[in-house]
């Protein structure tokens, strides 16, 4: 029987139906299929067309059986080459039904048409309207909170790539999946076709544009761990403030030199920006290339984030051997993630501890609405009774509200570790009749409760359930864990804007 257009036979003589498009990387598009868990990996030419002679298909072929033989680790969200497709330089591969890309936390032209100008809130009125739409769609998809978690969870799994030796090479917004539901956060990369070990010659290079190291869209490398981690910074920097971190006054023409006249022209200006040849926009050194547009980055930023940027993009733009590793990534978006609060008044996260510098308060400071119940948990490496308590070693913020219960993550009650950070070890609620704490299924962790404002109250082992009374405004209570590092954990349930 003769293929017809936008059907796809596979190596085992499957026919594949082409469906919605989703997305363009460096080297391909990606197709869902018919099969609401199943999608295509289509390789393209320089023309968009897709490749088809004959020693491309051997080549490629190679390449793709190559990646299924890779040692990856176990239980890893990464989607190989299930089946080569005929005649085609392609492969299907695993994609669940309920998954959206990374880019679809920006603003596309449906999206916007779906937000009607009855949908911009009044704190939005003085603002244009594509960049209020912007903003709607930015809490709308899950705010500051879900983007961070998403990327926390992004790094560690290429931090477990990048720790057996590979790397994933093209890193993308198009390339890393996410659960489409809001409350769910599960994280998949596709496009795994770019896995190798580590080689520093003799290879091709591949990126997607606007994401690529510079290293590489220069040809001076064919891909690293450190180009990953630019590529990742990239997306990581561009999903929270909405801003390119190299798009600034000389590539967006607000430059009163005029630089891009004088130097280069108009249709270069961008390649020169993605090919690390300006400082990035927030560079603490030199503010040629700074921007005034996206998001606030004090309000999205924590001081380690901030950290890691500024050593990425600044004295790592042009030494790749300068820039943070992947390890670094995960446990600081988690903890920034865990900082946040939802505002009651207009759904926008910030963080908890956020003091106007004119008013002196904890409102919103996006629509000034009073900071709302929050949960605060301060867990503290315990190391015996004699000993003070210094820093905390996390901080976990959450808002609180009657009769919901909240998930307690592991990482709260023990060091952090990539792979259980997020295993729920405790559910807790707070009503008129007092604060519920229970222990989670899939708890493991060995947990007492003491009820009261000092550590020293006599503390009780807590085998289902216990129940706090709830005598004062500011409940505090505290929390003795063991699992592999001991913690002290002070709870308090805090109240009021102030």
């Amino acid at each position: 029987m003769s293929q017809r257009l936008n059907e796809y036979v596979d190596e085992y003589q499957n026919l594949h139906i082409q469906a919605k498009v989703l997305g363009q990387g460096g080297q391909g598009i990606v197709f869902r299929t018919k099969d609401p868990d199943l999608a295509i990996k289509l390789i393209t030419d320089e023309s968009g067309n897709p490749v088809t002679d004959e020693k491309s298909l051997e080549r490629y072929s190679k390449r793709f059986k190559r990646v299924r033989l890779l040692p990856l680790p176990e239980n890893l969200n990464i989607s190989v080459p299930a089946a080569l497709l005929q005649n085609n330089a392609g492969y299907v591969m695993q994609l669940l039904s309920d998954m959206v890309p990374f880019s679809h936390f920006w603003l596309d032209g449906k999206s916007a048409e779906d937000i009607i100008p009855d949908d911009i809130p009044e704190w939005l009125s003085g603002m244009p309207e594509d960049e209020a739409k912007k903003i709607v769609h930015y809490y709308r998809t899950g705010g500051l909170r879900r983007r961070l978690h998403a990327l926390y969870k992004c790094a560690s799994l290429l931090a477990r790539l990048h720790g057996n030796g590979m790397i994933y090479g093209d890193i993308s917004p198009h390339n890393i999946f996410i659960s489409k539901g809001i409350e769910d956060s599960s994280i998949w990369l596709i496009d795994a076709d770019n896995i190798r070990f580590e080689i520093t010659s003799g290879d091709s290079v591949v990126y997607t544009p606007k994401y690529g190291a510079p290293e590489l869209v220069q040809y001076k490398d064919c891909g690293r761990p450190s180009s990953d981690c630019h590529a990742f910074a990239v997306v990581a920097f561009y999903l929270l403030s909405l801003i390119h971190p190299f798009v600034g006054k000389k590539v967006d023409g607000t430059d009163e030199d005029d630089w891009a006249n004088q130097e280069n022209g108009e249709e270069d200006i961008e390649d020169c920006a993605y090919a690390g040849l300006f400082p990035w926009v927030d560079d603490q050194n030199d503010g040629s290339n700074s921007s005034d547009s996206g998001l606030p980055r004090s309000l999205l930023l924590t001081e380690k984030l901030t950290a890691l940027f500024e050593d990425t993009f600044g004295k790592g733009r042009t030494n790749p051997l300068l820039r943070p590793t992947i390890y670094h990534w995960p446990e600081a978006l988690a903890q920034a993630a865990d900082m946040t609060i939802m505002c009651p008044g207009c759904s926008m996260n910030y963080y908890y501890d956020f003091i106007h510098p004119e008013t002196k308060d904890h409102n919103c400071p996006y629509c000034k609405t009073p900071r709302p119940p929050i949960l605060i948990l301060d867990s503290y490496q315990w190391n015996g009774a004699d000993k003070p308590l210094h820093l905390p070693s996390w901080r976990y913020v959450h808002e609180i509200s009657q009769d919901t219960e909240l998930t307690i993550p592991r990482r709260v009650l023990d060091e952090f570790e990539m792979l259980d950070s997020d295993i729920a070890e405790l559910l807790i609620s707070s009503s008129d009749n007092g604060i519920l704490i229970k222990k989670s299924d899939h708890g493991k962790v060995d947990l007492s409760i003491a009820s009261g404002s000092q550590p020293q109250h006599e503390f009780q082992k807590l085998s289902s359930q216990i129940k706090i009374d709830q005598m004062t405004p500011e409940t505090q209570f505290w929390m003795f864990a063991q699992l592999n590092s001991p913690r002290l954990v002070k709870c308090m349930i805090s109240g009021g804007s102030k």
